[in-house]
């Protein structure tokens, strides 16, 4: 969940790894560090609670000798979020930083104190530091330290470690966290994330788990961390621009973000419709055999809502059975599927460790397993039989927007995949996904800001905010409210609106905010039955859907006509809005709410 940035080449590095830094803010940290070898070629650590800010005034006119040097932001696990907890962290010439979470800890920690270790913060990353240390003073050689030092270790982590002795040398692996190399002239990156490094090359490669890689001005090498075997480096070009990482005109990534998504459809789309648009075609599960049997969605958060939208068109279009499982808490407990299912992976980073983990459980009981990404290279690529591409670009604000809408796209595409080619309906549909990206584009282009802020206000102003829906809505009711309380800390649950006299109805009264997608044609008249058992009993309804029939209210903000599915585009886009814009008169961190990662690779 925290980002680590490793620089070895001819450039001053603590410009590199700040501006680098500043690039993996979004996925979440409270405090920051550096270290880098000064003017006298000692190793220098600069660390920081709170905002990088804070650490780049306590760099302010500080250089460091080319060579090497690495970077981290830290969410808390171990320790609260202090300078002392901060990364790097030191034990005699090892300087390292960490993301993961070692299990065996406090173990490992009481024999480094029966050894007389003594400790200077709570983390279980100073662990590794006095590991690595004790096995440097007995080999004098920095990759076979790191590896005799991570012997024994239970857990996870990506690590980048620098000497004070061997000051040419970085050495970075992973295991289970994310860690992708960069290649240009004459020097080379390490990061948990494309973005830290997409201004100065698009050359990648993802390490793989338990490579150890040696990092110098002078090259590359790479060797399996058990028996210290070679590995060959293969880089590849991402399509990224690095223009997509940065807001432009926008004053968020998020609200930039959201208006990119026609874009996303457009090139998620692109290579998977043949014959003039009239079939969809997706080669990478041709391999896998026959259809499933059952489909089994894994995911998480705004991955687990597309995965019901999902569900809603897979089975509209086909006879197969799906079912859709927080990744969580599936993976603890026994897989009950059919012969022949497929268990679907959705994960925008990759590296979602609860859709890994319950990916694994999948492959163990012998299911074809399948991972949708926005990722190439991530975990979850090299994990599955398959993998299905989102195309949404890099997607930097926490809360996921333009992610999102390619997920749903991408399920979408998989429903017709999977749907008889000569029904009508398919056929409809598929012209109907064919134009969505054109009607975003305009939808997008037409929304009055000053409609969005009335609603954000009453948003605002509400004690508290219920989104509700049917069907199709109501994967959309839950998005509305978890993209609402990521950014604005406001209370929000989303129900199916038939729930409502289950039990939730008995919290409207006067001061209730209920916010209603109506894009589902077959349930309207129903979800406007439910509407109005809310304003009978004193709550407030904003509608968000096609006007038209006369027989319902006109919506709080129109959308224009849609046949179902292409509407779910429109009304995600204002459910987004909606929650940007109240963020935003709330003075909150758009793109970096707190307590929130954008890649949780920890349990």
């Amino acid at each position: 969940m925290c980002g680590i940035i490793g620089y070895a080449g001819p450039r001053e590095p603590v410009g590199v790894v700040s501006e680098a830094l500043s690039r993996l803010e979004y996925r979440g940290y409270d405090s920051s560090g550096v270290a880098f070898f000064g003017r006298e070629g000692s190793l220098t650590v600069v660390r920081a609670s709170g905002k990088l800010s804070r650490l780049t005034e306590a760099l302010q006119g500080t250089t460091g000798l080319p060579g090497t040097a690495i970077g981290h932001i830290r969410w808390a696990t171990h320790g609260a979020p202090t300078e002392e907890n901060a990364h790097p962290h030191r034990s005699g010439p090892i300087v390292l930083v960490h993301n993961g979470i070692i299990e065996n800890e406090h173990a490992l920690r009481q024999e480094l104190i029966g050894e007389g270790v003594v400790f200077s913060s709570e983390t279980d990353t100073e662990v590794l530091a006095h590991r690595i240390h004790r096995a440097f003073r007995e080999e004098g050689n920095l990759p076979a330290a790191v590896r005799k030092g991570l012997a024994g270790v239970e857990g996870s982590y990506a690590l980048a470690v620098l000497c004070e002795e061997r000051p040419g040398q970085l050495v970075v692996l992973r295991k289970g966290a994310p860690l992708i190399l960069g290649e240009a002239e004459g020097e080379y990156f390490a990061a948990s994330d494309v973005p830290a490094f997409l201004k100065w090359t698009r050359r990648v490669m993802p390490l793989p788990p338990e490579v150890l890689a040696t990092l110098s001005p002078e090259g590359l090498s790479l060797c399996r961390l058990g028996d210290g075997e070679p590995v060959p480096a293969v880089f590849e070009e991402v399509p990224w621009d690095p223009v997509q990482a940065e807001k432009g005109h926008y004053r968020h990534f998020m609200e930039k973000e959201i208006y990119e998504g026609p874009r996303a459809i457009i090139d998620t789309l692109e290579g998977r419709l043949a014959e003039e648009n009239s079939r969809v075609i997706l080669p990478e599960l041709v391999r896998l055999g026959p259809n499933p049997t059952e489909i089994v969605f894994v995911a998480c958060g705004t991955s687990y809502h597309a995965a019901l939208l999902g569900r809603l068109m897979i089975e509209s279009f086909s006879s197969i059975s799906v079912r859709v499982e927080i990744a969580s808490e599936f993976r603890y407990r026994p897989l009950r599927a059919r012969k022949g299912a497929w268990v679907i992976g959705i994960s925008q980073s990759g590296e979602t460790a609860d859709t890994l983990g319950a990916l694994e459980l999948a492959r163990k009981e012998g299911y074809l397993t399948v991972g949708v990404t926005n990722v190439g290279g991530s975990s979850i690529t090299r994990e599955t039989e398959a993998t299905l591409l989102t195309r949404a670009g890099p997607e930097i604000g926490v809360a996921s927007t333009k992610a999102f809408v390619a997920q749903v796209t991408l399920v979408w595409l998989l429903a017709l995949y999977f749907g008889r080619r000569e029904s009508p309906e398919v056929r409809k549909s598929l012209a109907a996904l064919v134009r969505s990206p054109t009607r975003l584009e305009a939808f997008l282009g037409s929304v009055d800001p000053n409609a969005v802020d009335r609603m954000a206000r009453q948003v605002l102003e509400a004690r508290f905010v219920i989104f509700i829906g049917r069907g199709i809505d109501y994967p959309l009711a839950i998005e509305g409210a978890l993209k609402l309380k990521e950014i604005t800390y406001r209370p929000a649950d989303g129900y199916p609106g038939g729930e409502l006299k289950h039990g939730p109805i008995a919290l409207v009264e006067s001061g209730v905010l209920v916010v209603a997608p109506l894009v589902d044609p077959l349930l309207r008249l129903k979800e406007i039955s439910n509407i109005r058992e809310i304003e009978a009993r004193g709550g407030t309804v904003l509608t968000i859907g096609p006007a038209g029939d006369a027989i319902e209210p006109l919506p709080s903000f129109p959308l224009p006509a849609s046949e179902g599915w292409d509407g779910v585009f429109l009304a995600s886009a204002v459910l987004q809005l909606l929650a940007y814009r109240a963020a935003s008169m709330a003075g909150n961190d758009v793109d970096q709410p707190r307590n929130l990662a954008k890649s949780v690779t920890v349990e």
